[in-house]
C-alpha cells in the first residue's frame, strides 16, 4: 500500500510511520515546519518515502497541497494543533486556522484522494480525533469542536465512501505522552492520572497500533468505527 500521513513528524505521526514502515508500506509523509528534520528521520526507514511539506491551516496552500498529491491506498490524518485558554481570549485567526487544519483539510484531502483513485482500488482513511471530541472540555472549546467535527466526518463519509470501495474509521486518544501534553504542570498531570482507571498516560505506540490495525486489510469490514484509546478515562 501507499499511505499518506499528515503530521508525520509529530509524536503520534512518527510512531505510526515506524509501524507502517515495518509492514513494508510505501509512505507519503506530510510535515509543515520540520521538513529537514523529517528528511533525516526517514533515512532509517526500510521503505520508499516521499516528503510533502505544507501549511494545511492556510486555504491557498491547502489547495496547492491537494492538487499535488499522488494517488494513495491509505490516508491517516494526524496533523493538528491545540489552544488552551478561554474561548473569549482566542483570536479569530487562531480559530480559523484550527478549523481549517483539523476539519477542512481532512475533508478536502479526502475529496482529492477519492477523485484520484480508480473505483476498483480500495481506499482506507483513518482520522485521529480525540476523546474531547466526544465529551468536550472547558478551556479547549475550539479544539473539542474541531475533534467533534472530525467524528461527524467519520460517521458520514464512511457511509458514502463505502459504496465506492473505501472506508473511514477513527481513533480518539485521551491523555497521551506527547509534546502537546507536556505543557501541562505536574500538578495537572497527577490530577489527570488520578481520574484514569489505567493509572497512567497512554503511549504513542499504543495509538499507532490502533491506527495500523484500521488501515490494514485485516480490518476491511470496519467502516465508520471509532476506537477510544484513553485507559478508561471517559
Amino acid at each position: 500500500m501507499r499511505i499518506l500521513i499528515t503530521g508525520a513528524s509529530g509524536a503520534i505521526g512518527w510512531a505510526t510511520v515506524l509501524r507502517l514502515a515495518a509492514d513494508g508500506h510505501e509512505l507519503v509523509l506530510h510535515t509543515h515546519q520540520r521538513r529537514h528534520e523529517l528528511e533525516q528521520m526517514v533515512k532509517q526507514l526500510p521503505v520508499t518515502t516521499k516528503i510533502v511539506a505544507g501549511d494545511l491551516s492556510d486555504r491557498e496552500k491547502l489547495t496547492a497541497f491537494c492538487e499535488a498529491l499522488p494517488a494513495v491506498d491509505g490516508f491517516v490524518h494526524i496533523a493538528g494543533t491545540s489552544f488552551s485558554g478561554l474561548l473569549v481570549d482566542q483570536a479569530t485567526r487562531s480559530i480559523e486556522a484550527m478549523m481549517t487544519l483539523h476539519v477542512e483539510s481532512l475533508i478536502r484531502i479526502s475529496q482529492a484522494l477519492t477523485k484520484k483513485k480508480a473505483f476498483s482500488v480500495p481506499l482506507s482513511i483513518v482520522v485521529v480525533s480525540s476523546v474531547l471530541g466526544e465529551f468536550g472540555a472547558a478551556g479547549e472549546v475550539v479544539y473539542s469542536t474541531c475533534k467533534a467535527a472530525q467524528l461527524g466526518f467519520v460517521k458520514s463519509y464512511s457511509k458514502e465512501l463505502g459504496a465506492m470501495n473505501g472506508r473511514v474509521n477513527g481513533v480518539t486518544p485521551g491523555w497521551i505522552e506527547t509534546p502537546m501534553n507536556a505543557v501541562f504542570s505536574e500538578e495537572d498531570r497527577q490530577q489527570a492520572i488520578a481520574e484514569i482507571p489505567a493509572g497512567r498516560f497512554g503511549q504513542v505506540e499504543e495509538v499507532a497500533s490502533a491506527i495500523t490495525y484500521l488501515i490494514r486489510q485485516e480490518s476491511a469490514y470496519m467502516n465508520g468505527a471509532v476506537l477510544k484509546i484513553d485507559g478508561g478515562w471517559m
